[in-house]
């Protein structure tokens, strides 16, 4: 059984070979020191780099895609991931660098503008100021009307879309389960949650733009030939959602049905991904919503992998071996045991794809990484 015959199992809710494995994302460090060469494949220096790159020109970030792209598959193929999604690139539009580790992305003059920096000891790029955190209802309502008058005069999207995902599928294909990509959110800053409960007509006009791009996506990926679409999107912290269930049912649930009808006309799954406690929401979100899957389950947040197998049984699961803390901080011994627990309470019947609460971040010990995987192809045999 390859991979892609094993995740496809997995899918169907029937028992493969073994437990498939698979991360979002690794950091650049991490897979470095696996391969024994410097690699770019994850986290906020990656990230940054492209930032450089593309200050640079567009052939400069055309090799920073192209050389990412060589390394994270390189690295796929010596840790046997049964799933290949794309590197998270992530980087906006940069104006200018504004000192050693701070850099403008978007125009001054608009209100899709931010300052990032890196903390290079945390390897994190971070926001520290936008114009979503200084706006309110105002810009919200700015921002769509900008939005509103540009998604009317988009081109419509071919593979050429998608030169990132070609390139996988050409060298994966076949071979391992590719993901495709589509997600739903409401935007996070203050401004946008406001409106949420001020101005829902707006928030609900944005949303439908997203999904209407989203599911036009999802058409054009299922013909390149994907096997999942990874989806969904942040929504929720460690005490629960961040808008109420009352308004995830009105203005989210109905345009992720609408994704979710799109992808299984083409008999592919959807996989909703989060952080963050999302009980309060759970009925809407995976029953009614129709998503085949959940990833990211956040074992720091609360959300234990064996009570969601219980009460949401038709699911199919990804992750929740803690990278907060036990790949962190803990012992060999302490992660072979949380990824047995992991195996124990998820995988009987498929359904479960082993690995991480989000991604392989650049404090996880190569040990640790290493011991997760080690665990699961030993353990999760069936």
């Amino acid at each position: 059984m390859n991979s892609k015959e094993r995740v496809l199992t997995t899918l169907s809710h029937k028992e493969p070979d073994r437990v498939p494995y698979f991360e979002q994302g690794v950091a650049s460090y991490v897979a470095s020191e696996i391969l024994g060469r410097k690699a770019h494949t994850g986290g906020g220096g990656f990230r940054r780099d492209g930032i450089e790159a593309a200050l640079c020109g567009p052939g400069a970030y055309s090799d920073y895609i192209g050389r990412s792209l060589q390394d994270w598959g390189d690295l796929i193929e010596v840790l046997d991931f049964d799933v290949v999604t794309l590197p998270w690139f992530g980087r906006g539009e940069p104006t200018r660098k504004m000192d050693e580790n701070s850099y403008f992305l978007g125009n001054e003059g608009d209100d899709d503008w931010s300052v990032v920096r890196l903390d290079p000891e945390s390897d994190t790029l971070y926001t520290i100021d936008s114009a979503a955190r200084s706006g309110d209802v105002s810009f919200v309502e700015r921002r769509v009307k900008a939005m509103r008058e540009s998604h009317r005069v988009r081109e419509p999207m071919t593979e050429n879309s998608f030169p990132e995902l070609k390139s996988v599928l050409q060298r994966f294909g076949g071979k391992r389960a590719i993901g495709g990509g589509a997600g739903i959110a409401i935007p996070i800053e203050p401004a946008w949650l406001e409106a949420v409960v001020l101005r829902p007509d707006l928030v609900g006009e944005y949303l439908d733009m997203q999904s209407e791009i989203a599911c036009e996506s999802i058409e054009v990926q299922a013909a390149m030939g994907i096997d999942l679409v990874w989806g969904g999107g942040d929504m929720a912290n460690n005490s629960g959602p961040l808008y109420s269930p009352d308004h995830f049912r009105s203005l989210v649930l109905p345009r992720l049905k609408r994704m979710v009808e799109v992808c299984h006309k083409h008999r592919l799954p959807y996989i909703f991904r989060t952080d963050g406690v999302i009980w309060p929401v759970a009925e809407c979100l995976f029953v009614e919503s129709g998503v085949d899957g959940y990833g990211e389950i956040d074992k720091q947040a609360g959300m234990d992998l064996g009570e969601v197998r219980r009460r949401l049984p038709h699911l199919v699961l990804w992750g929740n071996v803690d990278c907060g803390r036990t790949l962190t901080s803990g012992t060999v011994e302490d992660v072979m045991s949380e990824t047995k627990d992991c195996i124990d309470k998820a995988a009987p019947g498929g359904g479960y794809i082993l690995g991480s609460s989000n991604v392989v971040h650049s404090r996880v010990p190569i040990k640790n990484f290493l011991t997760m995987i080690e665990t699961c192809r030993e353990y999760g045999r069936y």
